[in-house]
């Protein structure tokens, strides 16, 4: 092989390599497409969090008087002025954050058997197709179970209508976040919308008295402990977007 042939190839291979490292426009651009996707979805939420009716049907369900009473009483026992010292709505979200939490919402890992209420699905879930109706309440995607006991099947449509999950009132993380999103506007918080590429939600409210956007997630009872992922979970976190 002469020089200028060996020289040939040597470029060749090493061009390669490069490209091999580098990924396709193809994948890149199925990134960008989900990233996209995941954004208008986070976006659609927040919309359905400013819907009026939405808000007042959440109203009608919570005991917002006991909980601000609650709250005014914790801003009575810590006066202030001074560092530190936390407003009424500081105590609201605490209040909001429990009573979701304790009273309102649960949390699903695998559903209780729509027939006999065993809780003991055999092996894992499959994905099911939507029905229109659950469609119509913004069901994506649909988990389906097959009872060990009685061998039915229970459907878990994943929600994210708003309106329909004060119903359901059950999810994972992405419906807590969702329905909490709109307990807290209809509660008069100014409230955001948390999307974590990672694999998580969660909430952030506007603290007057902090002057600062302040983390709440409905799933621990945790508020102000934005390292809860990183340092208490363990957990790589990339791009958080709210």
């Amino acid at each position: 092989m002469d020089p200028d042939e060996l020289l040939a190839r040597q470029l060749q291979e090493k061009e390669l390599r490069a490209q091999a490292q580098q990924p396709s426009m193809s994948d890149e651009e199925t990134r960008k497409a989900e990233m996209l996707k995941h954004l208008e979805d986070a976006l659609n939420k927040v919309k359905q969090a400013e819907d009026a009716e939405s808000q007042a049907l959440a109203l009608s369900l919570m005991p917002l008087d006991d909980m601000r009473a609650a709250a005014h009483l914790m801003v009575a026992l810590n006066p202030g002025p001074g560092p530190g010292t936390l407003a009424c709505d500081d105590y609201l979200i605490r209040e909001l954050a429990t009573w979701f939490k304790t009273r309102f919402f649960s949390w699903v890992d695998a559903p209780p058997c729509g027939f006999c209420g065993a809780n003991n699905p055999r092996g894992g879930a499959h994905m099911g197709t939507p029905t229109p109706e659950e469609r119509s309440h913004g069901a994506g995607r649909v988990e389906v179970y097959t009872c060990s006991v009685c061998d039915q099947q229970t459907r878990f449509p994943r929600f994210n209508s708003q309106r329909k999950l004060l119903e359901s009132r059950r999810g994972r993380c992405g419906e807590w976040a969702n329905a909490f999103l709109l307990c807290c506007r209809a509660a008069g918080l100014d409230a955001r919308y948390v999307y974590d590429v990672t694999d998580h939600v969660w909430v952030e409210y506007w603290s007057g008295a902090m002057g600062r956007w302040v983390h709440a997630d409905p799933c621990e009872v945790a508020v102000d402990k934005p390292l809860l992922y990183e340092v208490g979970w363990g957990k790589a976190l990339s791009y958080v977007v709210a």
